[in-house]
């Protein structure tokens, strides 16, 4: 059964199936390939994006005495794979040609039986699973887009976008400062800035709610007249907009809470507030 658009599983024996539903955004617009946003940034630009996905794991239920459970995600092949999923809003049209074919909004699995009220979970790759060979890795993180190389591993969000007068928006999360680096192939030991973002939503009906991911905020400070650019360097000025929706720290900053991801009610406009 569906209501205002998510969907409520019959529970039975001791697990419950679950639907993690995600709604692409570009503030306060529907995220769809080929579409253009005005308003967008500092500078009040019209973009035009040609991808949007990012990876999630270790999702986590949380019950009304406040324990933690995690979801166990099912493993549907080319989006699901362990404790991690690939949100990937794009559908390989107009100008997401580069990017993939199948979208794949929802995260889905089972849990205990019981009732729930908040959750959590990683945006990123776990760091065991973030630096070895592409060629030999299960999908999703096969993925060449969203690889930059064994050091650096896997791209954790990725945005890219045109603006009307040609400039480029692109921002891509992923962990920096990885050592050792003794070659391309080295596989790293540590990482001097992770840049995985810890989620906390905690007013989350899984039966009735959606989770908005608002591409608009990750630029709302960014804007003017150069390229905005973001490769996670700590060194980056246009990164600092971007880490600021994620509530992460950049070259020392003390970060808010993050903005990037939202609950909503499912059949209530993505901008509405939760009552």
């Amino acid at each position: 059964m569906t209501v205002g658009g998510a969907t409520l599983f019959a529970q039975g024996g001791g697990t419950k199936k679950v639907s993690i539903q995600f709604r692409p955004m570009v503030g306060a617009e529907p995220f769809a390939c080929g579409r253009s946003y005005q308003g967008i940034g500092t500078s009040k630009e019209t973009i035009t994006p040609s991808d949007f996905a990012f990876y999630i794991y270790d999702a986590k239920l949380t019950t009304t005495d406040g324990k933690d459970v995690p979801v166990t995600l099912d493993q549907d092949g080319p989006f699901q794979n362990g404790t991690l999923a690939l949100l990937d809003f794009t559908d390989g049209t107009g100008p997401c040609s580069n990017a993939g074919t199948l979208s794949h909004t929802a995260v889905t699995g089972t849990v205990p039986q019981g009732k729930y009220v908040g959750i959590r979970f990683t945006i990123g790759v776990p760091f065991e699973r973030n630096h070895l060979d592409l060629t030999t890795q299960p999908s999703p993180l096969s993925l060449t887009r969203m690889f930059w190389a064994w050091n650096s591993g896997h791209k954790f969000v990725r945005f890219d976008a045109k603006t009307a007068t040609g400039k480029t928006w692109l921002f891509h999360l992923g962990s920096t400062g990885c050592t050792p680096t003794t070659s391309p192939s080295t596989v790293p030991t540590t990482c001097a800035q992770p840049n995985r973002v810890a989620v906390t939503l905690p007013r989350f009906d899984v039966n009735a709610d959606v989770i908005v991911a608002d591409a608009g905020a990750l630029f709302a400070l960014s804007g003017g007249a150069d390229n905005q650019v973001c490769m996670s360097s700590a060194k980056s000025a246009a990164c600092a907009p971007n880490f600021a929706a994620l509530g992460l720290p950049l070259n020392g900053s003390s970060p808010g809470a993050q903005v990037f991801l939202r609950a909503v009610p499912a059949g209530k406009p993505a901008d509405a507030p939760k009552k």
